[in-house]
């Protein structure tokens, strides 16, 4: 396994920019009346706040995992 803060970084990095997106997107699918520029910028920034959450617990579970492994 590489260095696993440079894991954690690179997975929430690609986790926080995924959740930005997808919320953009989705509310920009389903909303019908027109947004502000800056409810989108908020949604995105509120967006990748959890995307960072969760790439963050994805790393702490999957590190646990290895350590439990390799430490039988």
């Amino acid at each position: 396994m590489k260095h696993p803060l440079l894991e954690l970084i690179k997975l929430m990095f690609t986790v926080a920019v995924t959740f930005s997106v997808g919320t953009v997107v989705s509310i920009w699918l389903i909303t019908r009346e027109s947004i502000s520029l800056e409810l989108y910028i908020k949604y995105g920034a509120i967006g990748g706040i959890v995307g960072l959450w969760g790439g963050a617990g994805a790393w702490l579970m999957f590190y646990l995992q290895i350590r439990r492994r390799f430490h039988k």
